[in-house]
């Protein structure tokens, strides 16, 4: 079987939604599994995680919009 990574995604947030009444040992175990192979996987591939997550967290930060004027808009 064979699913790209958007699908794992979904996948991911699809089983949250679905097992959300597993006791939380289980749900743990099952997130542990999953978290030492993405660790494995990006090791194996040279991909640095923590850049990764902070790279998305920007991403994700300059496609949201401001609430607060910025200085630039301020002065316009």
């Amino acid at each position: 079987m064979s699913v790209t990574l958007g699908e794992l995604k979904e996948l991911l947030l699809r089983f949250s939604w679905e097992r959300r009444d597993w006791p939380r040992e289980d749900v743990q175990r099952e997130f542990g599994a999953l978290v030492l192979y993405i660790m494995q996987q990006a090791d194996r591939l040279g991909i640095d995680l923590v850049s990764a997550g902070e790279a998305c967290v920007m991403r994700q930060a300059n496609s949201m919009p401001t609430l607060v004027p910025t200085t630039r808009e301020l002065d316009a």
